[in-house]
């Protein structure tokens, strides 16, 4: 039973790592039918370099395809699948993720033409890439609001908190 749990344990090693999200790293999901927080894309990055070391070096991102897709006469979204690969033990590991965002749509002011589409189809796709190694666990698992849980994540990155005024 103990190399059963030695296994297990190994196995989550990275994920409890990178499972819990510092909550000065997050941001409010608006503009979209549901509620909910993100984890800022560029912590997160940052994340994967401080776990595997420089992008292009210990880990990175690969564009397998992309594409535009006309949805109706004025929504037009980019698509785009990834290969996130990272280093372990000199061994190349490897996440394929999708990803996508509207590069053309109406808004209440009129047409948007998003010029950055694609990097931002890159990134969403690259954000759920890193979710499944664990990166912000917590939020995409449902912790993230439970009673006292950003609590608890504070303190996990700057300690203690004192609430003697």
């Amino acid at each position: 039973m103990s190399n059963a749990n030695n296994q297990h344990n190994s196995n989550m090693a990275l994920w409890h790592s990178v499972c819990i999200t510092d909550p000065t790293q997050t941001t409010e999901i608006k503009g979209k039918p549901y509620k909910g927080t993100s984890p800022k894309a560029y912590w997160l990055i940052q994340r994967a370099t401080e776990t595997f070391g420089p992008i292009g070096q210990g880990w990175g991102v690969d564009i397998k395809e992309h594409g535009f897709q006309k949805l109706d006469d004025v929504t037009i979204c980019h698509w785009i699948i990834i290969i996130l690969w990272y280093m372990k033990d000199g061994q190349k590991c490897c996440i394929e993720q999708s990803g996508g965002s509207k590069a053309m749509y109406k808004a209440s002011t009129g047409m948007v033409y998003d010029d950055d589409a694609i990097k931002k189809s890159k990134t969403n796709a690259t954000v759920k890439a890193l979710s499944l190694l664990g990166f912000a666990g917590d939020i995409h698992a449902g912790y993230w609001n439970a009673p006292g849980y950003q609590r608890q994540a504070c303190e996990y990155f700057y300690g203690p908190i004192n609430n003697a005024a």
